[in-house]
């Protein structure tokens, strides 16, 4: 897929140059401006010329590491810059694997204690041996009740819809 093989590039730049961190925090800096004053917007625009979108970017983000803004050069020749937030996930994704280290979204209809999620986090490090596990609790007030935990690109459904449904098809 087009989107991992720019995060792994840059991953591999990021761990060569030692600069996985610094990556991450231009790319947090990058989130927290890009959907400012339309900027995205201009930056996906076809009519606007490269040359003039990588001086913005320049311009914009001169504090940012050099090697990171020869990377958004390449997003931008390349015409991929309506994959940045994909892209921007990806990274991440290679920067935990790097660090042994799972993100879990724990979805639920109500913010759930802190007794609860280090609970789940327990499990879920007993199932993950030797993985360090970020955990977060993600509200959805569409389910019906019960627990969605996702964890990578794996989904364990403990929500009530699951199970009534469960209980439907074994009847």
């Amino acid at each position: 897929m087009v989107v991992d093989e720019y995060a792994y590039a840059l991953f591999e730049i990021g761990k060569e140059k030692n600069k996985l961190d610094t990556f991450s925090e231009c790319f947090l800096v990058l989130k927290s401006t890009i959907e400012k004053e339309n900027f995205l917007d201009i930056l996906q625009n076809s009519s606007v010329d490269r040359e003039l979108k990588k001086k913005m970017v320049k311009n914009v983000y001169k504090d940012l590491d050099l090697d990171f803004i020869y990377f958004l050069y390449v997003i931008i020749d390349h015409n991929r810059m309506n994959l940045l937030y994909e892209i921007i996930d990806s990274y991440n994704l290679y920067v935990l694997e790097e660090s042994n280290t799972l993100k879990a979204s724990v979805i639920s209809t109500i913010k759930l204690s802190d007794k609860k999620l280090e609970d789940i986090k327990e499990r879920l490090a007993i199932r993950h041996e030797g993985k360090n596990i970020i955990i977060s609790n993600v509200i959805d007030e569409t389910l019906l009740g019960g627990i969605k935990i996702v964890i990578n690109n794996e989904t364990i459904d403990y929500s009530l819809k699951n199970s009534l449904n469960r209980l439907k098809n074994s009847i």
